[in-house]
């Protein structure tokens, strides 16, 4: 099936250099990621749109807040995503968690044959990165609801006033305490007429 590997206007630049390491993830996705469950069947576009597209937006997101020297957790990774995109169009060191051996095991497969050597994938509970790390930025399209997250990170205010959350989101942001957490949301095409919202949120 063929599809067109567009980007809307925001992420011209992350296409110029990587259109065809991004393919090839791509196909890696559709083919292998499907085989070994890291993904469920999707069409070819739908693949570029949504776990391509999307995911580099999160890197816009953390060229814009200038917070790049940071070090990069992908919590819940799955597929690699958003992590994997992020990490083949920059040079950003980003670490891909995940509790199941067989995801990091064919993670490890593509990252040593892409040579992707500022990406890691790691095995282990995503929960104890929220527990401990400081200084750090934490991706999320999946991992955890968004409520879930707030109820975790208000158990460990103290560590996280240095770390950011970058969030896929398609939920309202009521009920967040205005006083402990900020959140922005970002609205953002990832084809010709859809949108889909980012959260970033920090602990005050």
């Amino acid at each position: 099936m063929s599809f067109d590997p567009q980007i809307p206007s925001w992420g011209k630049s992350f296409l110029a250099k990587n259109l065809d390491n991004l393919t090839t993830y791509h196909n890696w996705l559709k083919n292998t990621g499907v085989k070994t469950g890291l993904i469920s069947p999707k069409n070819d576009q739908f693949i570029w749109d949504e776990f391509i597209v999307h995911s580099l937006y999160f890197y816009k997101i953390i060229l814009d807040l200038n917070i790049s020297n940071n070090d990069i957790y992908d919590l819940g990774t799955g597929g690699g995503i958003p992590g994997l995109p992020v990490g083949i169009v920059s040079n950003e060191n980003i670490n891909l968690i995940d509790i199941k051996q067989k995801r990091i095991y064919e993670l490890e497969r593509f990252i040593s044959s892409e040579k992707l050597n500022n990406v890691n994938a790691v095995k282990a509970d995503a929960q104890k990165y929220i527990q401990q790390e400081v200084n750090s930025i934490f991706l999320m399209r999946c991992y955890l609801p968004k409520n879930d997250l707030i109820k975790k990170l208000e158990k460990h205010l103290s560590n996280n006033k240095s770390n950011t959350f970058i969030v896929s989101s398609n939920s309202n942001t009521e009920g967040l305490s205005e006083e402990a957490f900020h959140v922005k949301r970002e609205k953002f095409l990832i084809n010709n007429d859809e949108y889909r919202f980012i959260d970033v949120i920090t602990v005050k």
